[in-house]
């Protein structure tokens, strides 16, 4: 499962988010252990923790 789609199937990008080419081929240069530090950080911190924090920085639709 290539990385975009591990992290849509987490929850940290939205299903149907439209990234540009560049932002997609940033995600999937990701490694696995990159990828699963991601994760792993979403799961532990609380609902809307990072929305609270980054909402006025927030320009993408990468959702922690």
């Amino acid at each position: 499962m290539a990385n975009l789609d591990q992290l849509t199937a987490a929850g940290l990008i939205p299903s149907g988010t439209a990234l540009n080419p560049d932002d997609e081929k940033i995600i999937n240069s990701l490694t696995p252990a990159e990828v699963s530090a991601l994760i792993s950080v979403k799961s532990k911190l609380t609902p809307g923790f990072i929305q609270r924090n980054l909402a006025a920085e927030r320009s993408s639709g990468i959702v922690f």
